[in-house]
């Protein structure tokens, strides 16, 4: 991208944007997400489906629906960004778009992610094994570490985010392109981000942490309340792709609309 106007985003307005997108348009949210949705809500539950002691003595084995409901959050929720980041800023007509292109970017921009994840919770836990037993100032310093890390990591992913907007209407822009859009607004971002999804996350995670505490319900629990859980996880996950596609979306189309002016 050129050189950028001095822009910044009203966090307020972008967060009620999404809102209003995505609960103002629930129909369309679930007529183009409504088969990955069925995929992942396949893979929430197939927890429930295997014998209480699968994987016990194997790991790997233990750890496969866990790797499977990753791997197929990845595929289905991308495969949903693409349309919605499309229709958001394409509109919605039904025109064929290009899709696998953008779909197999959005991929490798999640692999590159889950990757940089990965990388900052193994330095976690070396950095908790190394402060175990050295006393509290260590334990706080390592501690410190780790957030500083963790804001670092949420600053960068907001500062790299126009990817997946560019990216979806066929303009991808690379690392350096975003980096130079969101400059100065990369706390905006972030904001925009917590104040759009966080209430419905915390709001989900309240509810259903006390149906289950309310029945007592432990790690056996009845078949429907699995069904039930799987069934508000993944569209609670959905909505959360949803609000956070329009919220980078809005944010894109402000910073292409100030770049053309």
């Amino acid at each position: 991208m050129n050189e950028l106007p001095s822009l910044k985003l009203p966090v307020p307005e972008v967060t009620v944007g999404a809102y209003r997108a995505v609960f103002g348009r629930l129909g369309a949210v679930l007529e183009l997400g409504w088969l990955p949705l069925l995929l992942l809500l396949a893979v929430s539950i197939l927890p429930a489906a295997l014998p209480p002691d699968f994987g016990a003595k194997n790991p790997v084995l233990r750890a496969l629906p866990d790797f499977l409901d990753l791997v197929a959050g990845a595929l289905c929720l991308n495969a949903f960004g693409v349309r919605w980041y499309q229709a958001q800023l394409l509109g919605g007509g039904s025109a064929r778009r290009p899709w696998l292109a953008p779909w197999a970017r959005f991929l490798a921009y999640t692999f590159v992610l889950y990757l940089a994840l990965g990388l900052m919770l193994t330095g976690a836990l070396f950095l908790a094994m190394a402060a175990n037993g050295r006393g509290v100032a260590a334990e706080i310093v390592m501690g410190a570490l780790d957030l500083a890390g963790a804001v670092g990591l949420l600053l960068a992913m907001a500062r790299l985010a126009m990817l997946f907007p560019a990216a979806a209407v066929g303009r991808p822009i690379g690392l350096a392109g975003t980096w130079h859009a969101t400059r100065g607004n990369g706390w905006r971002i972030v904001l925009c981000w917590l104040f759009s999804t966080a209430p419905l996350l915390l709001g989900v995670q309240m509810i259903m942490g006390a149906v289950f505490t309310g029945f007592r319900i432990g790690a056996h629990a009845p078949m429907g309340l699995y069904l039930l859980r799987g069934l508000v996880g993944t569209v609670a996950d959905f909505l959360i792709a949803a609000l956070g596609a329009a919220v980078l979306s809005d944010i894109y189309r402000r910073l292409v609309q100030a770049l053309e002016s």
